[in-house]
């Protein structure tokens, strides 16, 4: 049976549909679970190298701080908005650094480092960790202090004892475990340049008895090696017969 052009058999209409739509259906079809979880798991590996590599990289940064640092102390953060605690990043002076870790990670760097084990005992809850070096020290610990007073300003005065808004956790200085009492007292530190200005007035300050005690070196000394480098063409002198004679004790 012949149709007019243009006109397709409602058949052959219907099974280009059917098979148009089963391969719609094989297009579109899920992948296998197979497949997806190779793809997952693969994406996993990426990420957990990434993990590794980033965590390595943040180990390494600790470790050379505490290499390059004479003191480093821990400080609790997690009431503390944000800002304010910019703020205290930026009280630091140039040579002291305010880094936040996890504690897994400082330990890390803690094994690295020898001298640095007393902070272990500290790295509980969350930390931000201040490293500072020879004149930096004092000034890092009063930029913290100020730091502590200016969040328990707002609060009334008897309850500022009670408060606990930050607290120094851990603290070590030449291999010495110091608790948050002693790594207060660092603001008096002296710093290396005040030592050396100390010295130096003592130095100056040397009673002038040690320049006359030298002045008065007895001459015997002076005469027997002159004595010693006029005979020395003598070859039958004794050194006994060269230096003068003790006097016989009266009887």
């Amino acid at each position: 049976m012949m149709h007019a052009p243009g006109c397709p058999a409602s058949s052959s209409s219907h099974a280009l549909s059917w098979r148009s739509s089963t391969g719609n259906i094989v297009a579109f079809r899920p992948q296998s679970s197979s497949v997806a979880a190779h793809r997952g798991l693969r994406q996993l590996k990426v990420q957990c190298a990434i993990n590794r590599a980033t965590k390595e990289k943040r180990v390494a940064e600790l470790t050379d701080l505490l290499e390059r640092s004479d003191v480093a102390f821990a400080v609790r953060y997690n009431k503390i908005p944000v800002k304010k605690f910019e703020s205290f990043r930026r009280s630091l002076p140039a040579d002291a650094k305010l880094c936040v870790a996890k504690n897994t990670l400082m330990k890390q760097a803690v094994s690295r480092v020898g001298g640095w084990e007393p902070l272990v005992d500290g790295m509980k809850l969350e930390n931000a960790w201040v490293f500072a070096s020879d004149d930096s020290i004092p000034a890092a610990v009063k930029a913290f202090l100020d730091f502590e007073k200016a969040l328990l300003e707002p609060f009334p005065k008897p309850e500022r004892i009670k408060l606990k808004i930050t607290d120094i956790s851990a603290g070590c200085m030449g291999g010495n475990k110091l608790d948050a009492a002693a790594v207060r007292k660092l603001e008096k530190l002296p710093t290396k340049t005040q030592m050396i200005g100390s010295v130096a007035i003592m130095v100056k300050k040397v009673p002038t008895r040690v320049a006359v005690a030298i002045k008065q070196v007895p001459v015997k000394l002076a005469y027997g090696i002159r004595a010693l480098a006029d005979g020395d063409d003598n070859k039958d002198l004794l050194v006994g017969d060269v230096f003068p004679k003790a006097a016989a004790p009266q009887s």
